[in-house]
């Protein structure tokens, strides 16, 4: 092994020239992966409303409306030519307006009242435009400044098409400032923990080549979810740095031990010793990650790969690339070091032991409410959340309601021909809650006209293929309890008049299929996640109790963490509820694996008691860096987001990293202490020191003053970090 490594590290600068290479190939690729902003198309291609809306794709050639655009200040006749130039949009397929459902040209006392209201105010006329999902960019600002050029004096647009045309136009912007306020947060924190000042350009420089191969790879997979764009690198940045930090010191170390050592020989015994470290600590990620992939979701699918991936590329880099480029920047690291920065941490130590007792039980009776309350949130699950409280879109949304109220289309697809059962589904859908209006061939020409007489353009909305199209519009807001409600209610009125053979497609809709289908899904990430950390757990500590203890302070972290909403009395998104169960689980047991290793270490030369609070000092610097890198990543999410749902999950990680930070300094050394017993007798060659002796109290008399060292040498690569 020795020599297989000192060849490589001898070869350092073909490694560090295939990693430039692999770097560049990862640029020019990254700007070609597909970004979808959408939550249906990550349905199952068998949920009802997926195989509905590709029939009606296939079938009429058009969605379901998606946008309302309000113009204000035009007259009727420039209201008609504004709805023909909206036509002409590209990626508008479909634009419905008062002249739609009415002759806009008869006389206003005969015209349907209701039915007017619902189109036009005093002020202006309602538009909604379906568009194409893959064309929103574009078509919205193009809609938007066609009605100003109809000389409206206020225009206005909402709808689920205008929020995620937003947020695609936002997001390349976003995504540069929250990497850079982060990359700032980044280097203050390893400046200040560093012992060199030149460390952080190291750090930076390998963990931003294994964000870049691991964004640049995901052109293999198609496309990625805006979720999996706007976290994956900052979520790679910040639980990878551990990884980096733990090698760097371990090579400091390595040096003061072997004086007469080449460097060379130093990083092989550097990279032997940090090896099985490192790849536990990733492996626990990665699985924590990978447990996404167990969804029938795609957007967790989706996430899952992308970020077990990036663990992937950052173990790569660090084990490969980060070694090479050390030795090649020995002169800056050397000359640009400085005196250590952080205080010692004995003091946190004793404070931590006195509050352990209360501060464990006052955790451990909030933690059964907490996962009561954590399964009780009132949970989101499309992207009704999509807006921010005070933006414009909010704003524009609002003004909409106040004048139309609010609104949702869903579009009904039943056999052509029908023409009795089509009447009485208008008939029964009319009477149901919340339905203000049916547009279908029969209100429109009646049933006895026929359709070869009605123009090609109009015919070819309503009957197509075989299929008759109703377009169904309610007064409710999407995703509300009143829009699920209906759901069942329109499905089982259609059904009694055909059976299997319809189609439903609509927007909560689509959500209300999207919630059975992740409500599913929770129970599966979690048996996986939990599964298959506890089992790597189990090899690197050969222990049946580690696992259980770690685990056991993560997921009270965890439920916490979900409960805060709950408590609160704020909604949040089931996409985030699930994605932080992953996530915090598989960056917070990389804090438990760093005590843990502590811990074990010096219980094999203290009692329980002494073991617990040097293991506090000597690992607080190593989590605490870790963990403050992960709170501030996700809290420049949180404030700079402008999609509702990514700023909630940057809030969640954010809250969750701290949660789990101070649970690993006051919770899991309790548990330790006081299932060491157990430990001792479920473990496989830990040599745990026989407690018996009478070396606490003793140690508690007269505390460590070694800055975060110990007195005994220890070969753990984490106890460097703190020198």
């Amino acid at each position: 092994m020795q020599r297989i490594i000192n060849g490589f590290l001898r070869h350092r600068i073909i490694v560090v020239i295939a990693f430039a290479m692999l770097t560049i190939l990862g640029a020019i690729a990254y700007p070609q992966v597909k970004v979808n902003y959408s939550f249906a198309d990550y349905l199952p291609k068998d949920a009802p409303s997926v195989i509905a809306l590709d029939d009606m794709k296939a079938s009429f050639d058009a969605g379901v409306p998606n946008a309302r655009l309000y113009a204000e200040g035009i007259s009727a006749v420039q209201a008609e030519r504004l709805a023909d130039d909206l036509a002409d949009v590209d990626g508008v397929d479909e634009v419905m307006w008062l002249g739609s459902v009415v002759d806009t040209k008869a006389p206003v006392e005969i015209q349907d009242a209701d039915t007017a209201s619902s189109w036009k105010t005093d002020k202006g006329y309602l538009y909604q435009l379906t568009i194409d999902s893959s064309k929103l960019v574009d078509a919205v600002p193009e809609a938007r400044a066609m009605a100003e050029r109809a000389h409206a004096t206020r225009v206005t647009m909402a709808g689920d098409g205008v929020t995620t045309a937003e947020a695609q136009g936002s997001t390349a912007t976003e995504i540069v400032l929250i990497m850079a306020i982060a990359v700032a947060i980044v280097v203050g924190i390893l400046l200040i923990t560093s012992h060199s000042w030149f460390e952080p350009v190291i750090f930076l420089i390998v963990i931003g080549v294994a964000i870049v191969m691991n964004m640049g790879s995901n052109i293999v997979l198609g496309e990625i979810s805006f979720v999996s764009q706007i976290c994956g690198a900052i979520l790679q940045l910040a639980v990878s740095m551990d990884y980096a930090i733990v090698l760097l010191h371990t090579f400091r170390r390595v040096e003061k031990e072997m004086p007469d050592a080449t460097p060379v020989e130093a990083m092989t015994e550097t990279m032997i010793r940090s090896f099985t470290v490192i790849l536990s600590s990733a492996a626990v990620t990665f699985f924590g990650f990978l447990s996404l992939t167990v969804m029938r979701f795609g957007i967790g699918v989706n996430m899952g790969i992308v970020l077990s991936k990036g663990i992937v590329f950052s173990f790569l880099s660090i084990m490969l690339l980060m070694p090479c480029l050390i030795l090649m920047c020995l002169k800056p690291l050397n000359a640009l070091e400085h005196r250590y920065l952080m205080p010692s941490f004995s003091r946190f130590a004793r404070v931590s032991m006195r509050i352990a007792l209360p501060a464990a039980l006052a955790i451990l009776i909030a933690a059964v409410p907490a996962y009561v309350a954590q399964d009780r949130n009132d949970f989101i699950y499309g992207s009704a959340d999509f807006m921010q409280p005070g933006s414009r879109l909010k704003s524009d949304a609002d003004h909409i309601n106040d004048a139309f109220g609010r609104s949702e289309t869903w579009v009904i697809m039943v056999p052509e021909g029908r023409w009795s059962d089509e009447q009485a589904v208008i008939d029964d859908v009319e009477q149901l809650p919340h339905v203000t209006d049916v547009t279908s061939y029969i209100t429109m020409a009646g049933r006895a006209m026929p359709t070869a007489i009605v123009p090609g353009n109009q015919l070819d909305q309503l009957i197509s293929h075989g299929w008759s199209r109703l377009v169904v519009s309610m007064d409710v807001q999407t995703e509300s309890k009143d829009a699920y409600a209906l759901v069942p209610e329109v499905r089982d009125t259609v059904a009694r008049h055909y059976g299997d053979d319809y189609r439903l497609v609509g927007t909560t809709v689509g959500t209300y299929d999207l919630r059975d289908v992740v409500r599913a899904d929770t129970g599966k990430v979690r048996l996986f996640s939990i599964g298959s950390i506890a089992l790597v757990l189990l090899i690197v500590f050969r222990s049946i109790a580690i696992p259980v203890v770690v685990l056991l302070a993560i997921e009270i972290s965890i439920w916490l963490n979900l409960a805060v909403p709950y408590v609160t009395g704020d909604t949040i998104n089931y996409i985030g509820y699930l994605v932080i169960e992953a996530v915090q689980l598989g960056a917070a047991v990389d804090y438990g694996i760093i005590y843990t290793r502590e811990y074990l270490d010096q219980r094999r030369r203290h009692g329980a008691r002494e073991a617990t609070r040097l293991s506090i000092q000597h690992s607080a610097i190593t989590i605490l860096t870790s963990a403050t890198i992960l709170i501030s990543a996700g809290f420049a999410v949180w404030r700079i987001a402008s999609n509702g749902v990514i700023s909630e999950i940057g809030l969640l990680i954010s809250r969750g990293a701290l949660i789990s930070m101070l649970l690993m300094f006051l919770l899991l050394p309790w548990l330790f202490r006081i299932s060491d017993w157990m430990i001792r007798r479920t473990s496989i060659g830990l040599g745990l020191r026989d407690d018996r002796q009478r070396d606490d109290r003793q140690s508690d008399a007269q505390p460590d003053k070694s800055n975060g060292q110990s007195a005994t040498h220890t070969t753990h690569p984490t106890k460097e970090i703190t020198r």
